[in-house]
């Protein structure tokens, strides 16, 4: 069995997972497509592969595609300065305003930078700078607040 077949026998429930995971149809598509598009890439390593493993890659891929699709979306914050209020937004979409994060202690800094700009979790940035993942969230939470704080503070 190839990889096209194998791809078109399971299509409808690697949709189905896909959906479970960001439910929109077209984006559900797109993911098992990108992930049908990696395995064309791969096709040596397939040909050594059961089909229970193939199916298996495609989930995990599929997964994996959405996670580093949301982690992208996340990193798209407003960093603008030139924000209106009477605009509708919300406090969470200027939490990363420079204007909020400029008076944060630079370690702060870093974790909101670390986690929220760059996409990091907390474990992979307690490896960085050598801290226990609960402590990274422990910051984090404190940055937050204090960005909060700063907002409510703030003549906007």
């Amino acid at each position: 069995m190839n990889i096209y077949e194998i791809y078109t026998s399971y299509q409808s429930s690697l949709i189905a997972f896909a959906f479970s995971l960001c439910r929109q149809t077209e984006m559900a598509e797109d993911l098992v497509q990108q992930a049908y598009l990696k395995a064309l890439e791969n096709d040596e390593l397939f040909k050594q592969l059961h089909p229970m493993q193939i199916k298996g890659w495609f989930y995990t891929t599929i997964k994996r595609g959405f996670i580093d699709g949301y982690r992208k979306q996340k990193r798209l914050v407003y960093l603008d300065e030139d924000y209106d209020m009477a605009d509708g937004y919300q406090i969470e979409d200027h939490l990363l305003s420079m204007d909020l994060m400029k008076d944060l202690p630079e370690d702060l800094q870093t974790l909101v930078r670390l986690r929220y700009l760059e996409g990091y979790n907390s474990q992979e940035i307690g490896k960085m700078l050598d801290l226990n993942p609960s402590t990274v969230r422990s910051k984090l939470k404190k940055a937050l607040d204090q960005m909060k704080a700063y907002y409510r503070e703030s003549p906007f």
